[in-house]
């Protein structure tokens, strides 16, 4: 389960990132986490493909993998395998790209 700062960061990155298609990933994450002081954050499931908010995460530090090929190779029809091996690899290589950008940890 994520805990609270997490799940406010999960849910005002979504929100923004809706009502302002037009804005970059990385603008979008950069303006919720200014400010903000943080320590190790438990994101829990929203932090591997295809959540959302991995997804932006994934486009924000600028993955080699689109966000729509992460979800089409994470998601429900995926190969129980193959989105294992991703999801390992996301977490692996995009996931500390996020944590490094914004010092947590």
């Amino acid at each position: 389960m994520p805990d609270p700062i997490a799940l406010a960061i999960v849910n005002e990155s979504l929100a923004l990132r809706a009502s302002h298609g037009h804005a970059s990933p990385a603008d979008v994450l950069d303006l919720v986490m200014q400010g903000r002081q943080f320590r190790l954050l438990d994101f829990g499931e929203h932090m591997l493909p295809p959540a959302p908010f991995a997804l932006l995460v994934a486009e924000a530090v600028g993955d080699a993998m689109s966000a729509a090929e992460w979800e089409a190779f994470t998601g429900p029809n995926a190969d129980a395998n193959l989105r294992a091996t991703l999801q390992l690899q996301f977490a692996l290589n995009v996931w500390p790209k996020f944590l490094q950008r914004y010092h947590i940890g």
